[in-house]
């Protein structure tokens, strides 16, 4: 079974889809990360995305694997790096790079054939990556609500920002995502919204359980 989870930037995608992959012992993906190493190992390589070539080149050289839901790049730990806000400022100009999303996409639809159960969230798994997946989820949230809630992961790793400020960059990434040429970030005609303005991780899950069971029974 390939279970889809879709969302906009900040709406909690990642956290959701690991504590469901535990509770089901389904394989987990976080397809995000591999957009934001991917990212990361652009930047610190100072290369252009205009230099198709040598990108790719760098990508196709490099091995991203994961580990306990954290994200290895060549063998190196780059969880935090990855999470930090100046990535996040990136990741959607990078996501939004058509080459880019071709390579990313064939690695994500061989990790997820070659799993018997798995779990994946992004922007476009239900409807780029996987179309057929057997479970589509949108989870959304208002901006203010994953601003104050980007604000206080942040605090945690003390980084130190406004929550206007991260509101600011939440509503760009929605635009660069949803405008996008390729794999714009849209709903799933077939894929069931979950709002969690007024959920804790706890109700999000339960919630979650509950469409899957379903779809299982």
């Amino acid at each position: 079974m390939i279970i889809a989870i879709d969302g906009p930037a900040a709406s909690g995608k990642s956290t959701i889809a690991k504590l469901i992959s535990k509770k089901l012992e389904f394989e987990y993906l976080d397809t995000g990360a591999l957009y934001r190493g991917v990212t990361y190992f652009i930047y610190i390589n100072d290369l252009s995305l205009n230099n198709e070539d040598m990108v790719v080149d760098l990508i196709k050289k490099t091995k991203f694997s994961f580990n306990n839901n954290h994200l290895f790049i060549n063998g190196n730990n780059v969880e935090t790096e990855i999470r930090k806000n100046n990535i996040s400022k990136l990741v959607s100009a990078v996501a939004s790079t058509q080459y880019i999303r071709t390579i990313l996409t064939e690695i994500e639809r061989k990790i997820g054939h070659q799993a018997k159960n798995i779990i994946m969230d992004g922007r476009d798994i239900g409807t780029v990556v996987f179309p057929d997946a057997e479970v589509k989820i949108f989870l959304t949230a208002s901006t203010r609500v994953r601003a104050s809630r980007r604000y206080n992961e942040l605090l945690k790793k003390n980084e130190i920002h406004t929550i206007e400020e991260i509101e600011r960059d939440i509503i760009k990434r929605d635009e660069i995502d949803s405008k996008r040429a390729t794999a714009p970030l849209v709903k799933s005609y077939d894929a069931i919204e979950v709002n969690t303005d007024n959920l804790n991780i706890e109700g999000v899950v339960e919630v979650i359980l509950s469409i899957i069971n379903k779809k299982i029974v």
